[in-house]
């Protein structure tokens, strides 16, 4: 295993420390291969690996793996066996964060390993402060870095307004951009370097694509890779290619899927979210309330329930205004729905954790069971 090939791809200590020696040994002599997974398209599942330069690989999974969708998503890391021409997926490592949400009540992955979330809105009529809310607090609970991006300021003489709204929740990345105006897009080239993993997310009509398209078609001033390395700028492809909208190479998204640009950042876009619903999200909800939970810890009374009590800290910012109600509103939103859906999800949650967890010591077992019977 040439673990300088696998390190454009995001590979890094922690994955490789998962291994047993075993394992590692395997891995050493090539009888078992590393792949970050690049797209899931149905029971279809493709990955990079160490040749990752020449195109993407099919995996080949068991049984016990199925359905896909829910033991694998996009970023995720596996290792994988020869099967014959083919490679079939044994094991999948601990990812260092997932990105996840309630779906039709049904827990879903939307990608693993990041560095960095882009939170894509645009300075128009369709942007909403509490979908802000929400997408951070989705950012924070997975312990993903965000970074808002405000695209479309050539829309407005107002831009002001909206980067104040957004100062107001306290994030610490926060970019305006416009694809009429190529040098904003620089404002966004410290978080650009080669072998960071980025999702972006957003409403249908933020500009998601088109900024990707941009970041695809454009260097924006960002280094290339280090010409002393084995690849060069001109050796990185665009893998798990651009898909073609009325033959212009326009990138449109309708699945999730990994992409190399030509400096060798991953992107990992996702469709539009017409909902999105938290789940298990309260740690992320608090940070993102922050101001809210330092409030109520002053509060005359440990219980307080902010409604009547005396020397309530939270009643009394409502009321000279130094709290928004619809601030509050929002918080109080997502912590009943966060229960809700937390409530909604436990039993067959659980019952697919425990699947999960049985099938890889099932295949941890056979794979055993191969390797002694192949001695």
């Amino acid at each position: 295993m040439n673990i300088s090939r696998l390190q454009p791809l995001g590979w890094s200590h922690f994955f490789l420390q998962q291994a047993d020696t075993q394992t590692f040994e395997k891995l050493q002599s090539n009888e078992l291969q590393v792949f970050r997974i690049s797209a899931i398209h149905r029971s279809v599942i493709k990955g990079l690996g160490s040749n990752w330069n020449e195109g993407e690989v099919e995996l080949l999974c068991s049984e016990s793996f199925q359905p896909v969708s829910e033991h694998f998503c996009v970023g995720d890391w596996v290792i994988a066996e020869r099967a014959h021409e083919h490679f079939r997926i044994i094991e999948v490592l601990e990812a260092k964060n997932q990105l996840e949400r309630l779906s039709n009540q049904k827990r879903q992955l939307m990608a693993a390993n990041l560095d960095y979330l882009f939170i894509v809105t645009s300075a128009n009529s369709d942007f909403n402060i509490k979908r802000l809310e929400r997408y951070l607090a989705m950012a924070y609970e997975s312990n993903i870095e965000p970074v808002i991006v405000l695209n479309k300021i050539d829309l407005t003489d107002k831009i002001d307004d909206f980067l104040d709204q957004i100062r107001g929740l306290k994030v610490h990345n926060l970019v305006g951009i416009s694809m009429l105006q190529p040098e904003s897009l620089l404002s966004l080239k410290h978080y650009l370097t080669a072998g960071t993993t980025i999702a972006m997310v957003g409403s249908s009509g933020v500009g998601k694509s088109s900024l990707i398209n941009a970041l695809f078609n454009q260097a924006v001033g960002i280094d290339a890779i280090d010409q002393s390395s084995s690849e060069t700028i001109d050796d990185i492809q665009t893998i798990g290619g651009i898909r073609e909208d009325d033959d212009k190479g326009k990138h449109t998204t309708t699945s999730r899927q990994l992409l190399i640009n030509q400096q060798g950042v991953l992107f990992i876009d996702t469709p539009g979210i017409r909902e999105l619903q938290l789940l298990n999200a309260q740690e992320g909800i608090e940070k993102t309330f922050n101001d809210i939970v330092h409030l109520a810890r002053q509060c005359k009374f440990t219980n307080c329930a902010h409604q009547t009590e005396p020397g309530c800290k939270i009643l009394q910012a409502l009321g000279s205004g130094e709290l928004a109600q619809s601030h509050w509103d929002n918080y109080q939103k997502l912590l009943k729905e966060d229960a809700f859906n937390a409530r909604a999800a436990q039993g067959a949650y659980a019952q697919k954790q425990h699947m999960k967890t049985f099938s890889k010591a099932i295949n941890r077992v056979q794979s055993k069971h191969r390797q002694d019977k192949g001695k």
